[in-house]
């Protein structure tokens, strides 16, 4: 048992497709929270600041309770996993466990060069508010960082679920840039430990987040304050063995920079897979107060104008594969089937101070590159 703190998250928001006056973050959160015990978005690295696009949410609609697997429901919550489930690019294997009172069912799964998907359900006691710690190996032991997961417990209108309590259904994304080549499969150790979150005594509740902008406004940056538990082991490790069909990826090696405002922005490569497409920005942080800085970008390919969101990861060394200045910018829309000439952008660099929430630095662009994905 040990206390933890859950740190700050930043949630960029395009705003191609939402005016700048609105606010929809209290609606989700009414979405989010009632009834539904649970449907959680989990940025998973240690070391980073990870991003997610409003986007993302606008793909979710209020349907109709699912008669269909709670975990494909689960798939639905980035458009790039829901294009693995629909297009049955996801292999189902359906391995249970069970320790003490509780059950892990591994449900379905997904390879390609960017990302390794896990869809699981657990069951147990109700009453608990659960966690779980998943931990992904091959047979030669390399480790694939957890990257950000979600799942759902009771009810939840957004997803059209209604689970018996102490049921749940979960996604977890791994990251999948160690693989070298384009093996045909790839042969996981999966281990799943089961834990309860607990308040920490005498700890302040977290304060509803807050939105803050800036003029002229281009994005819009939610800042989430921290908040203090403890966790207590409930059960596990739950583990698995199994092989999944691996898909490589497009890959377009950039190495190209480009100076503005005097800041220069080096666009590494771009990995196009169903499941995502990633890009790696790498820049010095600008000299100032600001701790964290986050590019803000936009796609274009063969006329078309990805819309659909995207989450950004500062690397560090948790993975040292570009290094501190460098970050994982990851498209969530399909765009595997885009063709011809490619256009990325860097709008602008924010810059932000966990113990200054709404101060914000903006250096503005655009650092833009041209370039052809085989």
């Amino acid at each position: 048992m040990k206390e933890q703190h859950i740190p700050y998250s930043l949630h960029e928001l395009a705003e191609q497709e939402v005016p700048t006056d609105l606010d929809l973050w209290p609606a989700i959160q009414a979405r989010l929270q009632p009834r539904a015990r649970r449907l959680h978005l989990r940025p998973a690295t240690r070391l980073g600041w990870a991003l997610l696009v409003l986007g993302l949410f606008l793909t979710l609609g209020a349907a109709a309770y699912a008669v269909v697997p709670v975990v494909s429901r689960v798939f639905q919550i980035t458009p790039g996993w829901q294009h693995v489930e629909e297009t049955r690019l996801a292999q189902e294997v359906h391995l249970s466990q069970t320790i003490g009172d509780w059950t892990v069912t591994l449900e379905r799964v997904y390879a390609d060069a960017n990302q390794i998907l896990i869809g699981y359900s657990v069951s147990g006691p109700p009453g608990q508010n659960l966690n779980e710690r998943a931990t992904l190996t091959d047979h030669q032991g390399r480790r694939f960082p957890e990257m950000a997961g979600a799942g759902v417990t009771g009810a939840s209108a957004i997803l059209g679920v209604r689970l018996p309590p102490g049921q749940g259904a979960y996604v977890s994304a791994f990251d999948a840039s160690a693989v070298q080549g384009q093996p045909a499969k790839l042969d996981l150790h999966l281990e799943i430990a089961l834990t309860a979150l607990m308040p920490v005594s005498g700890a302040q509740p977290a304060p509803e987040p807050t939105e803050y902008t800036a003029e002229p406004l281009t994005s819009t940056v939610l800042l989430a304050p921290a908040m203090q538990v403890r966790e207590e082991p409930l059960a596990g490790p739950f583990t698995f063995e199994f092989s999944v069909p691996f898909i490589p990826g497009r890959v377009a090696l950039v190495r190209e920079s480009v100076r503005v405002a005097g800041v220069t922005v080096t666009l590494e490569r771009v990995v196009v897979t169903p499941a995502e497409t990633r890009a790696i920005l790498c820049f010095d942080p600008p000299e100032g107060e600001s701790e964290h800085w986050v590019p803000v970008a936009t796609l274009e390919a063969g006329g078309r104008r990805d819309t659909g969101g995207a989450s950004v990861t500062l690397i560090g060394s948790d993975t040292m594969v570009e290094g501190a200045g460098c970050y994982r910018y990851s498209f969530l829309t399909p765009l595997a089937d885009w063709q011809g000439e490619w256009k990325l952008a860097v709008t602008e660099l924010v810059g932000m101070d966990p113990n200054r929430p709404g101060e914000q630095m903006r250096i503005r662009g655009p650092w833009a590159f041209t370039f052809h994905v085989p």
